[in-house]
């Protein structure tokens, strides 16, 4: 698995509030706004998860309007434009972060249970060890549950409470942002993976926006897979990667049976049903880490994509599944995601611990892993999560 750095999500975590008056930082919380401290206090790890995964109840106004507005096409841009929008008069504590491309797999089907379903596996360093499913409520938009990664952030987190510090605390409010994979009340999904080559960089004269924070402004204002390709062409996308050659592509479902899969070659976007995935119409698409736009890197003369491209194996188990079963119960859909996580399938990463005296045997010796398999669901408004490759515990969430 080839690993990148330089990716910076802008993530969140948090924590029951302890900002003593010790903490270097503890002036930045003096200037949350009540509904902020709400926020984070309603923070809490969930039973059963070893410390892991965490959820919140975001109440607060994220004023994701204004930022859309405005816009930002870096990194830096974004930063500071969140701070600028919910944390004015505070210090920016939150100055460098890097962290490693992902891996991810992801698909969506109709499922046996009712309605439709989006499985993701999200595939990371398995140092990353704090997730939060985060719940939305904005004024101006659709309520919407969907997981975070808060670990890349985080600076010297405590296990025992990993956010009791104003610092960890304060990028929790940034948690809308962060949302990798999520659906909204209308029972609209999506999700994003990695690409390896490519950073999109349009430039239209739309307003910018990161590639990342347009799952954030979908879940929000979307209802279904036409609208949301309809806004994700208001803007022009920026690459999260921008001094990396790789990129991210999406999956979108919604509560009708659309579906589709959408990446940017040379900076124009690619919408791909069924027919332009796998040849012929069927009822689910999929995708991993390589580009399904037919093209330079899509051979249609001779099959499909080489079998070198990253993650064709786990797009062909994902394929294989869905013919046999293209309507799975939401119990199977986390089969499939369980079928295509990194560890123990990884055969390059094997030889590759083999050289270096590790034991494929040893959890601790995986450098990458799925930190987690999500599982949502349209009919019910629900997420199933599995967290760190353990299938026999899974953790459930619904909109309320």
């Amino acid at each position: 698995m080839k690993i990148s750095s330089t990716f910076l999500y802008i993530l969140a975590a948090g924590a029951t509030l302890c900002a003593c008056q010790s903490d270097p930082d503890a002036d930045n919380a003096a200037k949350w706004t009540a509904e902020q401290r709400a926020s984070i206090e309603s923070i809490k790890p969930v039973e059963g998860s070893d410390g892991h995964l965490f959820e919140m109840d975001y109440t607060a106004d994220y004023k994701l309007p204004e930022m859309m507005q405005k816009g930002c096409g870096s990194l830096p841009e974004a930063l500071l434009l969140m701070y600028e929008t919910l944390l004015p008069d505070s210090r920016i504590l939150i100055r460098n972060a890097s962290t490693q491309g992902v891996g991810c797999s992801t698909f969506s089907s109709e499922c046996s249970d009712g309605g439709y379903v989006l499985g993701r596996n999200y595939d990371y360093p398995v140092k990353g060890c704090y997730y939060m499913m985060v719940r939305t409520n904005p004024e101006k938009g659709y309520r919407s549950i969907g997981m975070a990664d808060v670990s890349a952030l985080l600076e010297n987190p405590d296990p025992r409470n990993p956010f009791s510090t104003v610092r960890n605390q304060e990028i929790t409010l940034f948690a809308p942002m962060s949302v990798l994979d999520g659906i909204n009340e209308t029972g609209f999904m999506a999700s994003f993976m990695q690409l390896e080559y490519g950073a999109t960089m349009q430039d239209r004269g739309k307003t910018k926006i990161l590639s990342n924070w347009i799952l954030r402004i979908m879940l929000d204002n979307c209802k279904t897979v036409s609208e949301a390709i309809a806004m994700m062409d208001r803007f022009d996308i920026r690459s999260i990667f921008q001094n990396e050659d790789m990129d991210l592509h999406y999956i979108l479902a919604d509560a009708d049976g659309d579906r589709a899969i959408v990446e940017y070659v040379d900076n124009e976007m690619h919408v791909l049903r069924s027919q332009d995935l796998i040849g012929e119409d069927a009822p689910y698409v999929m995708s991993t880490n390589f580009y399904l736009t037919p093209g330079s890197r899509v051979d249609r003369e001779t099959g499909l994509w080489e079998k070198k491209e990253l993650g064709y194996w786990r797009f062909d188990q994902l394929c294989q599944s869905l013919k046999c079963n293209p309507c799975p119960s939401k119990d199977e859909a986390m089969e499939y995601m369980k079928n295509v996580r990194i560890v123990f399938n990884d055969k390059d990463e094997i030889e590759a611990m083999g050289r270096a005296g590790k034991d494929p045997q040893k959890f601790e010796d995986w450098s990458w892993m799925s930190l987690w398999s999500s599982v949502y669901n349209s009919k019910d408004l629900s997420l199933d999560v599995c967290i760190r490759e353990d299938y026999s515990r899974k953790f459930s969430f619904r909109i309320d």
